[in-house]
């Protein structure tokens, strides 16, 4: 297998995309593609997973600029809830992110209330879905569909970290599930709730762009 990959050349700027997907997801290999439309809509077995996924809380919005693109990717955490619930929380937030702000390319990662706080532990098994979303996939080296949509089949641990299967849902689930969501509501911000409780307030939004927006970085 390693020869294999030492054949493979790609420029520089694929490998860029790809190594920043992954150091950040944690990818330890090939990942399964859930099928059974039945089963992933939630239509069997006694516990059925919300169409429009689940309620969360908005931890942190980044946006990044790199090479001329601009990307957005925003943190939310959801209370103790299975895959399916996490993966369509993600797709509807990232559904709203591309309603309310332009960009080439969209990324919401869905962690466990009590996962880790701080930005650096927000990765490998602390990240329970993730979705990837790009209006035009063709400009950015390393996708070929305008969505990536995966989940660990897991619950959290007592620590907010997820060890299981990693899939990713096919084109044809991220487009069912969408078409068939009837909530649209937003992850609560607690750091724009508080500063429209302030006095004179005229309201805020959690990662307001400055002047000059942050460097991509992994």
């Amino acid at each position: 297998m390693k020869s294999v990959f030492k054949k493979i050349r790609l420029p520089r700027k694929v490998m860029f995309v790809i190594t920043g997907i992954l150091v950040l997801s944690g990818a330890s290999g090939a990942y399964a593609v859930y099928s059974g439309k039945e089963t992933f809509l939630g239509m069997v077995g006694p516990q059925k997973p919300s169409i429009s996924g689940l309620a969360c809380t908005t931890l942190e919005t980044l946006k990044m600029r790199r090479n001329g693109q601009r990307w957005i990717r925003k943190y939310v955490s959801t209370e103790s809830a299975g895959g399916v619930d996490r993966v369509r929380t993600a797709l509807r937030i990232a559904g709203l992110l591309a309603k309310e702000e332009q960009a080439d390319l969209y990324q919401v990662v869905v962690l466990d209330a009590a996962g880790p706080s701080d930005r650096a532990g927000r990765r490998g098994a602390a990240i329970g879905a993730q979705v990837l979303y790009a209006p035009d996939p063709s400009m950015l080296p390393g996708m070929s569909t305008p969505f990536v949509a995966r989940y660990t089949d897991a619950k959290a641990n007592s620590v907010g970290l997820f060890y299981g299967r990693e899939i990713a849902l096919s084109a044809e689930d991220v487009k069912t599930t969408l078409t068939a969501m009837d909530d649209k509501s937003d992850c609560f911000d607690p750091v724009a709730a508080a500063a429209a409780a302030e006095p004179g307030a005229t309201g805020s939004k959690s990662g307001a762009e400055s002047p000059l927006e942050k460097p991509a970085g992994h």
